[in-house]
């Protein structure tokens, strides 16, 4: 389309109006463009933020999962101590041994062993132990999860930063658990394992 510049009217202030409209609008769509860059880049630098954020979490949690393990380690020692003073105060003399205190105390501890699920791909997680020591006869409990799954529900052995693979396929209605129960050899009841 082309305008015939020679039928045009240059004393007609509508025209001039109407010109002087188109550059405002012009102007204001260039603002808007400037504006949406700024924009886009802002959104592109918070989700790298977030991204940090998650690893750092991340790290934050798996620390906290070796600092109840730690806890709980300190409150069976101290029972065992309690149950021990107990019997050694119920004695008759008064002078109870105290070496089944320190055999107590020093003796032989269970091996230190913790557990973090991780998100490998769309439908497949890996138990991961996150201990200083290797977990035998580790058993999944099978029976608290709804959703399809692929495992092996007993594992012979898993060493500290080993995983075992396994896949949860949420479907019909029936969603991914949100913990995983594991137990294993010298921890006989179930320990929940929260599935990210």
């Amino acid at each position: 389309m082309t305008i015939d510049w020679g039928t045009i009217d240059w004393a007609d202030p509508p025209a001039w109006i109407a010109a002087a409209l188109s550059l405002i609008a012009g102007a204001i769509a260039l603002r808007a463009l400037k504006h949406s860059k700024r924009s886009a880049d802002a959104s592109t630098t918070s989700a790298e933020a977030s991204t940090e954020a998650a690893s750092a979490a991340k790290v934050s949690a798996q620390a906290a999962v070796r600092q109840a393990a730690a806890a709980e380690r300190q409150v069976e020692l101290a029972e065992a101590a309690l149950r021990l003073a107990e019997e050694g105060a119920a004695r008759s003399n008064a002078w109870a041994d105290t070496e089944p205190v320190t055999e107590a105390l020093t003796g032989p501890k269970p091996p230190y062993v913790a557990w973090w699920v991780e998100h490998k791909s769309k439908n497949t997680y890996l138990l991961r132990n996150i201990g200083t020591d290797t977990a035998r006869n580790v058993e999944i409990d099978d029976s608290r999860i709804a959703c399809g799954r692929r495992m092996d529900v007993l594992y012979t052995e898993v060493a500290p930063n080993e995983t075992a693979k396994f896949l949860l396929l949420p479907a019909w209605g029936h969603p991914k658990p949100d913990e995983l129960w594991v137990r294993w050899e010298g921890r006989p009841e179930w320990t929940a394992v929260p599935v990210p």
